[in-house]
């Protein structure tokens, strides 16, 4: 996957902007100038929303009704565009899609950006969403099972409120259980399966490129979970948990409250190690997500790489960018080309960006 050309209007800073890539640009201007915008930009045409704010609103222009984007990946043309309060359309080769869902999947891509480090200091919710978002990209059942779990866990909490508060008989309440739970413990099932399987491969994956790229100790990964591939074992668990649930108006049992940690030398990540390490535990996590959408799509995903490396030493941050995905186009952010190797330098496009302005 590589794209050629991005076209933006009124999209954060850039009031009309047309960027062509090569296989490997450097996006170099002071911090403000729009570098990151063009990454976001980018990542919304392969997922439909922005991994730097909550609703794509903030990213419309000051004062204009609404953000249009188009991206040229090779004989693919995606066009997004977003209205100040109302509906999104996407456009793929023209034709519109009934539903942002159906983009999922078409632009194979990979961000790397500081707030990466949330996979391990951040929420189990941030960590599940991750893995939601990778695994729907590669693995379209998947989705549709997530879709599933998450319309019947809705419904599941909803008659758990109303039985707290009396809203429902008693007598009917045990088939209405029936309905959602045997979704929850059927999607759970293959939910919890296909989450096992990619942290498996992750496991190994991160902790090889890990010490690959120069970094010591062992790295693993812990997948927490009370979710089993079997389907009637997680019937009978939501079934014994009802009593509970509805004292407390919310189920406690499922893939939902899943999570998982990276560990080095059998320390928690989060706890033990520097901000650094963190850092370096992310970009090797992050290195895997390319190994995986590589294998899983047949496809290098194009890599969009956000000032996540500059904490490092000029010849480790050298070494590492030779490695990243060597088969992938590759877009990277930087203020300056100092840090960088000649022969670095001599296989990127540099992109000057000055105030929202392609120079």
């Amino acid at each position: 996957m590589k794209i050629t050309r991005l076209w933006l209007v009124n999209f954060r800073n850039y009031e009309n902007a047309v960027i062509e890539f090569a296989d490997n640009n450097l996006l170099v201007g002071a911090n403000g100038a729009g570098k990151t915008n063009i990454l976001e930009a980018v990542d919304i045409l392969a997922t439909s929303r922005s991994k730097i704010v909550k609703g794509l609103n903030k990213c419309i222009r000051h004062g204009q009704a609404g953000f249009a984007i188009n991206g040229q990946f090779g004989d693919l043309t995606v066009a997004f565009r977003q209205e100040r309060d109302a509906d999104r359309t996407v456009k793929i080769n023209d034709e519109i899609l009934a539903s942002t869902s159906e983009l999922i999947g078409k632009v194979n891509s990979v961000i790397f950006l500081p707030g990466d480090l949330e996979i391990i200091q951040g929420l189990p919710a941030v960590r599940r969403k991750y893995l939601d978002i990778m695994l729907s990209q590669t693995e379209k059942d998947y989705y549709l099972d997530l879709q599933v779990y998450t319309r019947a866990l809705k419904q599941r909490n909803e008659l758990l409120k109303k039985l707290r508060y009396a809203d429902v008989s008693t007598g009917s309440a045990p088939d209405n259980f029936t309905i959602w739970e045997t979704q929850l413990a059927e999607t759970g099932a293959r939910i919890s399966q296909k989450r096992r399987e990619i942290l498996e491969f992750f496991t190994a994956e991160t902790a090889r490129l890990y010490n690959e790229m120069g970094f010591e100790g062992t790295l693993s990964l812990r997948y927490k979970t009370d979710v089993t591939p079997d389907k009637q074992a997680n019937l009978e668990a939501l079934a014994a948990a009802r009593a509970d649930d509805i004292r407390l108006a919310r189920t406690r049992f499922g893939t939902h409250t899943d999570d998982f940690e990276f560990c080095l030398d059998d320390s928690k990540a989060a706890e033990f190690c520097s901000q650094g390490q963190q850092r370096l535990i992310t970009v090797a996590c992050k290195c895997a997500e390319v190994t995986l959408k590589t294998q899983k799509l047949n496809d290098p995903p194009l890599v969009l790489i956000d000032d996540v490396l500059l904490e490092l030493d000029m010849a480790r941050l050298n070494k590492i960018i030779s490695a990243i995905a060597p088969d992938s186009q590759k877009i990277f952010t930087v203020t300056d080309t100092g840090r960088f190797s000649p022969d670095i330098l001599r296989d990127m496009k540099i992109i000057k960006i000055e105030n929202g302005q392609v120079a």
